[in-house]
């Protein structure tokens, strides 16, 4: 599977989990059913891994726990509210670039179209050839 196939098909889960629940869960019956959909369809992911990242060479943990990480590359937050804020827009840039993730997604599933609940961002780096320039 390509990295760059994965926030779209993962997107695909989300809808499937969507459309059987529909809005109005918790937060965490969203994920515990997420994950379900990502075990059946043979997804590699971890829930709950914690934010680890380097400051100043040194390795900072924290008590962050990031939802899901899938196929080591695309970090996803899942939420169950009325939006999306700006600080969790921030918040998810953040998470994205300490955990040098080429993707990020929050799903935000109480909304009456998944759509409208899905905010991405994705990491444009140079390649490794541009970088010592």
């Amino acid at each position: 599977m390509n990295a760059a196939d994965l926030p779209h098909l993962v997107i695909g889960a989300c809808m499937n989990v969507h459309r059987a629940l529909g809005p109005g869960l918790t937060q965490d019956a969203y994920e515990e059913c997420l994950a379900i959909e990502l075990r059946e369809t043979e997804f590699d992911f971890k829930r709950a891994v914690p934010l680890e990242f380097e400051y100043h060479g040194r390795r900072v943990q924290t008590a962050t726990r990031l939802d899901f990480v899938v196929g080591d590359s695309l970090l996803l937050l899942v939420r169950s509210q009325e939006e999306i804020t700006r600080l969790q827009h921030q918040e998810l840039e953040a998470k994205v670039r300490l955990g040098h993730f080429s993707a990020g997604l929050i799903v935000n599933f109480n909304v009456g179209t998944l759509r409208k609940g899905i905010h991405q961002i994705t990491v444009k780096r140079r390649a490794e050839s541009e970088k010592g320039e």
